[in-house]
């Protein structure tokens, strides 16, 4: 084997596993991240959260669901002081792709009053009709004046890999490595070597 076939083949080995890594890490779910990536703060305090779709329960989300349709999302507190607490839940669409909120009313898809949630658990579900980037506000407020916000930002049904720089630099090394295949690989090799008829 030649140099060059060698250097070929290492290449294409390592666009294979590059782009391997992209499609595996597109959607991240709560068994493949970091433990604390489902983490959320509220006040002093801080809840779990873990969010499912129906049609595939067996996958937990953590910031990216993969697909609209039924979505279920579970908040777990960590502590008790929580449990005394009136909790409420939105989800609202957010500016661009960020955890802000242009106007909280309007764009307010999905709303579950407040409530208190003695065994720790807040659980709710909404059905998402169209891809895009949300934003999930939990609020919790207590007897005695505590008022407690926590928001954190998903998408649903969207690709956030592909918008990473990390793929352009993809497209770039596939660039490369057709431009070796085709005029220096070994395709060409083997086509320099053929007799002619």
């Amino acid at each position: 084997m030649t140099p060059r076939r060698a250097a070929f083949y290492i290449m294409l080995a390592i666009l294979f596993f590059f782009f391997a890594r992209l499609l595996t890490a597109g959607w991240r779910t709560a068994s493949s991240v970091d433990q604390d990536a489902c983490v959320l703060e509220i006040g002093p305090d801080v809840m779990h959260l873990t969010t499912y779709q129906p049609v595939s329960a067996d996958k937990k989300f953590c910031e990216d669901i993969p697909a609209t349709g039924a979505t279920i999302f579970v908040f777990d507190y960590e502590q008790s002081e929580l449990r005394d607490m009136a909790a409420d839940f939105r989800i609202a669409r957010a500016a661009g792709e960020t955890d802000e909120v242009a106007d909280i009313e309007r764009d307010t898809v999905a709303y579950l009053p407040p409530k208190v949630y003695p065994t720790g658990t807040l659980s709710f579900e909404h059905v998402f009709d169209a891809p895009g980037n949300y934003v999930g506000i939990v609020t919790a407020d207590g007897t005695h004046g505590e008022h407690w916000v926590s928001r954190f930002s998903f998408s649903v049904a969207k690709n956030r890999y592909l918008r990473t720089p990390y793929y352009l630099l993809a497209i770039a090394a596939a660039l490369a490595l057709a431009l070796l295949f085709w005029r220096g690989g070994p395709l060409a090799s083997s086509r320099s070597r053929r007799p002619h008829q």
